[in-house]
């Protein structure tokens, strides 16, 4: 079996927590791990025969998928999923770039930006130049979205906003069960219990509770995470991280709710980058996003 869905992107859009309610519909397949990462540059699933293997419990559901961010802004992929999924239905939720990319900021510092050498950059500035493919790429929405639809047919890609899952979620969830063919009048219990997937995110409660938090963080991962993962596979070790609630308990004690004020000279900087790229988007979804500017 092969996904009918997939979800593209964007990073810190929410995407967890669509995800969820997608995997709470009774006549919708999530696979079992998020970001299994095969259609795009560095994917942990080799073959095709194992990317199947996601989907191995299919049992009668309408729609089976899978979401990986990565998907939307790594240029290889959109060929890649077209030559192994030419019908696939294709969403994509988008966010403010300027904010996207500031809580993206902060969910690469806790992971030292996927480096296991060098050093946390020292603030967000010096994160935008040492590491610009990884912030600013991502957030280029209308260039990724262009890249998509030279491929595919407008009618199988949805666009949705974060800006909308924060104050309407119940219609955002219903026009994207209905874009994917099941019951759009489903609603999952997590709209009816402040589900906390969608939320500010953490930053560090200070210097030394943030040194403690890295060394626990990195240790496990290093030590913990990845040898069950190279032993019982991405899934099992997926499964045990969300069962143990390893992140939410290293957050609880270290780390706070909501990050510190972007200075106001660094948004000016990053609205300048991202207006031509907004403009392009507005043309693109027909979608007024003066307020993103």
């Amino acid at each position: 079996m092969l996904p009918t869905f997939l979800g593209l992107g964007a990073p810190k859009a929410a995407t967890t927590w669509l995800a969820k309610c997608l995997s709470d519909h009774p006549d919708v397949f999530v696979a079992d791990v998020k970001e299994t990462k095969f259609f795009s540059w560095g994917h942990t699933v080799r073959d095709l025969d194992d990317y199947r293997k996601h989907f191995s419990d299919v049992n009668g559901e309408t729609a089976v998928g899978e979401v990986t961010t990565s998907y939307l802004y790594w240029e290889g992929t959109v060929g890649r999923v077209h030559d192994v999924l030419p019908e696939v239905r294709l969403f994509v939720s988008l966010r403010n770039p300027i904010d996207q990319v500031y809580s993206h900021y902060w969910h690469l510092h806790r992971q030292n930006f996927h480096q296991e050498e060098n050093p946390r950059p020292g603030s967000f500035e010096a994160a935008l130049d040492m590491y610009p493919e990884k912030l600013l790429r991502p957030a280029r929405y209308a260039e990724h979205l262009e890249r998509w639809f030279q491929v595919f047919n407008r009618d199988q890609v949805h666009v949705l906003f974060y800006d909308d899952i924060q104050t309407e979620p119940g219609q955002v969830l219903e026009a994207l069960y209905t874009f994917l063919g099941v019951d759009p009048s489903f609603r999952p219990a997590r709209l009816r219990t402040n589900d906390k997937s969608v939320r500010r995110g953490t930053s560090p409660r200070n210097s030394i509770f943030e040194r403690m938090y890295t060394g626990l963080y990195d240790g496990l991962t290093q030590y913990v995470y990845h040898p069950i993962k190279q032993w019982a596979g991405p899934a099992h070790a997926e499964t045990l991280k969300n069962t143990l609630r390893v992140r939410e308990v290293l957050e609880s004690l270290f780390r706070e709710e909501g990050y510190p004020d972007m200075a106001s000279d660094t948004r000016e900087r990053l609205r300048a980058h991202f207006a031509d790229d907004i403009a392009r988007l507005e043309g693109l979804t027909d979608r007024d996003l003066s307020h993103w500017t």
